[in-house]
């Protein structure tokens, strides 16, 4: 048996639950010099200078502080957002506005001056003294100031407003169920950030404990060579082995380290304490209860899948936005101007307009969006349908690997019991001279295996039901609870 690849294998596996969150690249020692920060005391307490952190508290201050969910919230907000600038195709929209003009030109010097109520007999000509002039023709410079507030009123757009308004609900809706989904994925994560660092502590137990085993051959090697009982090629396995474990261990305190530090990533949480967990593997196994059933009709109110669904809603009602380019689209306009030839917000005079406009136009890029419309309708419902099926097989492989990983935990047990039993007879036989050194080195390394295997399945059903939990949207504890579930199990089992 390769004792090394076997051993790098333990350590392979545990790096698997390490991998999903990016380790931030600060060093400890600058951490220490560092102002001091209590931002700790969301995931843990401090004991022997360790900060041992709680999973619920974890779970609690990645949903409070994480920046992730918080850009979720503020998509959340746009979206929302959204809908009440959607309400512009139905409500007044009033404009400010202030105006200089300064012309030389004929007729605007003297529409400046008609707005103003300013045209006199002298501006056609005509003097007191009857003789004529050019002022018509020649006004010179002329300044006009107009101080202007506009009423827009939509009266009818061809549905583009009410197609609008919806469309931007069924997207509000949307952006809703994603920030819901985003928490539940944060909560997910936590759970696997954690149930890594119990792992890698776990697994460091076990470690610890092949290091102590190995010692013990060690020593056990030097007295019987010593003693001319043993050769000094099994002083020498035995060394080779402790220094493999020694190794292995160095690795595994280091996965503990990045499992801490992905705690911190995700909880926004700046120590340079190391971190552990507050429970171990058999306790938290012990106390979840595997559900015998999945629960598909609950799969179908998963809040991504809510989110595609309203996604599709607001894609068809933007086909109706697009077919109301080619209706008429009346629209009112209530206008009231103040004029001054001279000041800057002045009122020589005053006017008032009021106007109906009804419009109406088309061409081939209507026609184009509309055809665009319909396309992403339709893609949108084939979404739908494909992450439905999608969403049931996830539910259903998540059930089928928690059933697994709690079968594993059984078989687990039982061969580490067998392999403690076969370790401690091989140990006196080789003390009695009944077996060699390879034969001690390899049943050690079938009960560290065997340790390794074991803890590596409580992690699995850990995770397994917490996964299980994120793909039904449902909480498995609870669905094994109901006396009457409507739910069906997977074919074939």
């Amino acid at each position: 048996m390769n004792r090394i690849l076997t051993l790098g294998g333990l350590i392979g596996i545990g790096m698997l639950v390490l991998t999903g969150l990016s380790v931030p690249s600060a060093a400890w020692a600058e951490e220490a010099e560092a102002a001091p920060d209590t931002t700790w005391m969301r995931i843990g307490t401090i004991e022997s200078g360790v900060l041992v952190v709680d999973r619920q508290k974890i779970i609690a201050a990645a949903l409070e502080h994480n920046e992730m969910l918080a850009a979720s919230g503020a998509m959340l907000d746009a979206a929302d957002a959204d809908v009440l600038g959607a309400w512009k195709g139905f409500l007044p929209q009033i404009q400010l506005g202030e105006f200089f003009m300064r012309s030389d030109d004929a007729l605007s010097a003297f529409g400046f001056k008609l707005q103003n109520r300013g045209v006199t007999p002298m501006d056609f000509g005509i003097t007191p003294g009857g003789f004529e002039s050019d002022l018509i023709n020649q006004p010179g410079e002329i300044n006009n100031f107009i101080t202007r507030i506009q009423l827009l009123q939509p009266i009818f757009n061809g549905g583009m407003g009410i197609y609008g308004k919806q469309a931007a609900n069924a997207a509000g809706r949307a952006a809703g169920y994603k920030h819901a989904r985003a928490k539940e994925t944060i909560r997910y994560q936590a759970i696997q950030i954690y149930e890594g660092l119990t792992l890698a502590t776990s697994y460091e137990a076990v470690m610890q404990s092949a290091v102590v085993s190995a010692e013990g051959h060690v020593r056990q090697a030097r007295s019987m060579v010593e003693n001319e009982m043993a050769t000094e090629a099994d002083l020498l396995q035995a060394r080779v082995y402790l220094s493999t474990l020694q190794q292995k261990l160095i690795e595994v305190r280091n996965l503990m380290a990045v499992a801490g530090e992905n705690i911190k990533l995700l909880t926004a949480v700046s120590t340079f304490m190391p971190i552990a967990p507050n429970s171990s593997m058999e306790s938290e196994a012990g106390s979840l209860d595997l559900p015998s059933l999945v629960d598909l009709e609950a799969i179908q109110f998963r809040n991504d899948l809510q989110a595609r669904r309203e996604e599709a809603v607001a894609a068809g009602k933007m086909v109706g936005v697009a077919t109301g380019s080619f209706l008429p689209h009346v629209n009112l306009s209530i206008q009231k101007d103040w004029y001054d030839l001279d000041t800057l917000f002045g009122s020589n005079s005053n006017s008032w307009s009021l106007g109906v406009y009804a419009t109406m136009g088309f061409g081939v890029h209507n026609i184009g969006e509309i055809q665009k419309a319909k396309a992403h309708h339709r893609a949108a419902e084939y979404m739908v349908s494909f992450e439905t099926r999608q969403a049931q097989v996830q539910a259903t492989e998540a059930w089928l690997n928690a059933k697994a990983a709690h079968e594993k935990v059984l078989v687990a047990r039982g061969a580490v019991d067998a392999s403690r039993a076969g370790l401690k007879i091989v140990t006196n036989q080789y003390r009695e001279g009944l077996a060699s050194m390879v034969d001690l080195l390899d049943t050690q390394a079938y009960a560290t295996q065997a340790e390794g295997n074991l803890v590596q399945a409580l992690h699995d059903l850990s995770v397994g039901l917490a996964n299980l939990e994120f793909a039904s949207a449902v909480n498995p504890n609870a669905a094994a609870d109901q006396k009457q579930p409507t739910t069906t199990a997977p074919q074939g089992q």
